[in-house]
């Protein structure tokens, strides 16, 4: 157990759901040629970990889940990409053509979606989801999306269970080898999953109205606005304002201003 909470776990989730989602809005507006601008980014969530005392270790755990996934994506848009060739790989009977704008556009993938899984494991590191749904109950979201996302994280896992227990009566009753009676095998298995929650969505909801549902779960738990959420809202638009406005361009442009009119004395 934690003996003391950092200082982004005592926000109010709607002031991290509201910062969070405008830094990540920031990053995918920001053209990837801007690339100073991204180191800013970076070092802006750097900043965010380390006032959520996020261990580099957890977040390499769940960084390295998510990425495999956005290289797999990324990886073939070089060779697809229209634009001006720079280089090219001669495969027998084959040829890939590497463009500048296929660098760029991959270099845009890599770039933003690391940044943005960054966030989000700070975010779910410093936010209980049931938090994060009240959040986005408060933020006047719809309270039927909210309640989807809220009755698919609590029962996502119970049918993986059942899905497994599927393939485990699979595998010991199943003998065939075509691929056929295979695909068959795997559409009986859906069939028969959709059916069992489909029966379990039922009972679930029947329990609820004898115990008093009435289209909401309450909450123990009151969020209220505080000057820490004021303070660091406005911290993070000011940070957002001073990167997105590229001042840090302008005060380089002026620089070489003055270096070269130095040398001009």
């Amino acid at each position: 157990m934690k003996q003391s909470q950092s200082l982004l776990e005592n926000l109010d989730p709607r002031s991290k759901i509201l910062s969070f989602l405008a830094i990540i809005f920031c990053m995918v507006l920001t053209p990837i040629t801007r690339l100073k601008d991204f180191e800013l980014y970076f070092l802006l969530i750097l900043i965010l970990g380390f006032l959520s005392k996020v261990t580099p270790v957890q977040v390499l755990k769940k960084v390295l889940i998510l990425i495999p996934f956005v290289l797999f994506i990324a990886l073939f848009v070089p060779f697809l990409k229209e634009g001006h060739e720079c280089c090219s790989i001669q495969i027998p009977g084959w040829k890939l053509s590497i463009t500048h704008e296929g660098i760029w556009t991959f270099l845009n993938i890599i770039i933003k979606s690391g940044l943005s899984i960054l966030i989000m494991v700070i975010a779910s590191a410093t936010t209980p989801f049931a938090d994060f749904l009240k959040g986005l109950g408060l933020l006047k979201i719809p309270p039927l999306l909210v309640m989807i996302m809220s009755f698919m994280y609590r029962y996502i896992f119970v049918l993986l269970d059942e899905a497994k227990r599927l393939m485990r009566a699979r595998s010991l009753r199943f003998f065939g080898h075509h691929y056929k009676e295979q695909f068959r095998a795997v559409g009986y298995m859906i069939g028969v999953l959709f059916i069992r929650t489909f029966e379990r969505s039922e009972r679930i909801y029947h329990a609820m109205v004898v115990r008093g549902f009435a289209g909401e779960i309450p909450a123990i738990q009151r969020f209220r606005f505080s000057s820490m959420d004021f303070l660091f809202i406005t911290g993070i638009i000011i940070s957002l304002l001073f990167i997105v406005s590229g001042v840090i361009y302008k005060i380089e442009h002026t620089k070489i201003i003055h270096f070269h009119l130095w040398l001009g004395l």
